[in-house]
């Protein structure tokens, strides 16, 4: 984040967006700012609203990549001596396998298995006043303690994860996506909250996986990705111990009651393209 405002940069706010949110004064550190422009200066060309189809190889090597224009449907087809993939763990392996590339790799058959997504919640203790009295974004702690196993935990034995602070939701989010009147009930309440991140990390597994429906394409002529992941007892357990230690650790900082919030998305997918020692 950048602290200082030096004619060139705007200085952070310490607003309560910055974890949700793209950053209004584009004073986060991110690739949007700190990366893109200079890049584009020296020539980058960027294609927003462009969707990469496939990648195409000729004698074992990739030679180009066709794309669909989102807004015309118009396909394009780029040529490069170098092309680099870059597209996260679960739309690499997405084009890798709609191009038939893992045939081209001895450990093709790997390409999409091992997925890997993080067991995470957030564990919000509710303290009998305003939990952030300067109304100020905080994310300062992060505790470690846990991160290879701890003494006081028997079961799972071994490593179990991190926790980090988050930061108070906006009032507005909480009405937002909590349906009807429960929503205008609730989100005034929000200042009582503040809470820990706790992430546990599953187990790389065979059964995990990408794999894709040849018998059904998306409207940019993309073969359908699909799907398989499925949390071991002890994943669930490594998250359950965490949990218990927020808790804890909430209840001494003065939070009279918790809120556990279990977060469902893929948002820190990872493991399922692994790189080779033959280039």
């Amino acid at each position: 984040i950048n602290y200082s405002d030096n004619g060139h940069r705007s200085a952070c706010v310490a607003c309560t967006t910055c974890d949700t949110f793209a950053c209004a004064v584009e004073a986060k550190n991110d690739l949007a700012t700190t990366v893109l422009p200079d890049l584009i200066k020296r020539g980058l060309k960027l294609l927003p609203n462009t969707v990469v189809t496939r990648i195409h190889t000729e004698n074992s090597r990739v030679s180009s990549v066709e794309c669909c224009l989102r807004n015309s449907h118009e396909s394009k087809r780029f040529r490069a001596r170098i092309v680099i993939l870059s597209a996260g763990a679960l739309a690499s392996p997405h084009l890798l396998l709609a191009s038939r590339l893992d045939r081209f790799n001895p450990g093709g058959r790997n390409i999409g298995r091992f997925l890997m997504r993080h067991v995470n919640a957030i564990v919000f203790g509710i303290f009998p006043g305003r939990a952030d009295k300067e109304n100020t974004f905080h994310k300062q702690l992060g505790i470690h303690d846990y991160y290879f196993g701890h003494p006081s935990v028997e079961n799972p034995q071994g490593k179990l994860g991190s926790m980090q602070q988050v930061q108070t939701p906006p009032a507005g989010l909480v009405k937002n996506e909590l349906p009807g009147p429960l929503g205008k009930l609730l989100s005034p309440a929000v200042g009582l909250l503040t809470g820990l991140l706790v992430i546990a990390e599953d187990l790389p597994l065979l059964r995990n996986h990408l794999s894709i429906n040849w018998d059904n394409k998306d409207k940019f002529g993309l073969h359908e990705l699909l799907i398989t992941h499925r949390y071991t007892s002890r994943d669930l357990g490594a998250i359950g111990a965490l949990k218990s230690k927020a808790k804890k650790i909430l209840r001494k900082a003065g939070a009279f009651s918790h809120y556990v919030h279990n977060i469902r998305t893929f948002s820190h997918a990872v493991g399922t393209v692994r790189m080779g020692t033959d280039p």
